[in-house]
């Protein structure tokens, strides 16, 4: 979004707040032709749940859209920034609202997980935004994290896609991984993430273990998570859930190419994958909630 792309006589007022839904962003945007969601990387083949060529940039504008619904045009006025790749980023994010009058923002970091950039870098980042619009009262909302809404979406995704008939003559229970974009392990202890997969197996009742992993980077990995489950839960089968919203390069190059150095590990193992999140209403309203909570927090406090 750049200041052409906003409405005409577009002024703020006093009332109305601006809101940056902050993501990570992707390299990867619309035009790129190949398909993304493909796990056979070597002879081609994609999972039956291809989505085809959806892009991270679409699926952002679609959930910055779905939030300015939510929230109301009285109320907020919704843009979309990203850390990397897609513009504006953070410090233009926040003069294009102030030049369009605003006097006070929320930074919403739409990020799944409380690694690196929900943590040490917003500090930074908040600093460097609040330089660039000095005029605009800046406040800080909390990201997603660990939600009982979180872990219905999880089961919807596992709903989707049937396990595998199990390995051999036994039936032991069936495991689930259920697996985050990689975060450098001393940004992010993956708590939240565990205390996810206790929501998930709660719900799931006997008959299912979880465990949780790291696509790249840090612990636990996804070979720790298939060990446990393997050895130590005696799983006869596994599904993985990309606990990622869009497919494109982390789930192609970190989650499935991970996966095809387990199928080489644990050749009689049948496993199946998952769609990754997409944009759910439910996310959403967790999104909104977090943006009113940062309002009445910034109103108590004067």
């Amino acid at each position: 979004m750049t200041r052409d792309d906003l409405p005409a006589n577009s002024t703020g007022t006093s009332r109305q707040w601006g809101v940056v839904l902050l993501a990570h962003g992707s390299q990867r945007g619309s035009s790129r032709a190949d398909c993304s969601c493909c796990w056979k990387v070597d002879n081609g083949s994609a999972p039956s749940w291809c989505l085809g060529c959806s892009s991270t940039p679409q699926g952002l504008q679609q959930a910055t859209s779905l939030l300015q619904d939510d929230l109301g045009e009285q109320q907020a006025r919704v843009i979309l920034s990203c850390l990397e790749f897609i513009e504006p980023h953070p410090p233009q994010a926040l003069e294009l609202l102030q030049d369009q009058g605003l006097r006070k923002a929320v930074l919403l970091p739409f990020l799944l997980g409380n690694g690196k950039h929900a943590t040490l870098e917003l500090d930074e980042i908040l600093e460097e935004a609040r330089s660039a619009a000095p005029r605009l009262q800046v406040v800080l909302a909390q990201g997603l994290g660990a939600e009982p809404e979180m872990a219905e979406l999880v089961l919807e995704r596992l709903a989707s896609m049937p396990p595998p008939a199990p390995a051999g003559a036994t039936s032991g229970p069936t495991g689930v991984m259920l697996v985050k974009a990689g975060t450098k392990s001393q940004y992010d202890d993956c708590r939240w993430l565990a205390d996810l997969g206790l929501m998930v197996e709660a719900r799931l009742g006997p008959g299912f273990a979880v465990a949780v992993a790291q696509s790249h980077y840090g612990d636990p990995t996804m070979e720790d998570a298939a060990s446990e489950l393997m050895h130590r839960r005696g799983v006869s089968r596994m599904v993985v859930v990309p606990y990622i919203f869009f497919p494109g390069m982390i789930l192609r190059r970190n989650v499935l190419g991970g996966l095809n150095h387990l199928e080489e590990l644990y050749p009689g193992l049948p496993i199946t994958v998952t769609p990754p999140l997409g944009i759910d209403n439910r996310v959403i309203s967790i999104a909104a909630q977090r943006v009113r909570q940062a309002w009445a927090s910034a109103d108590a406090s004067g």
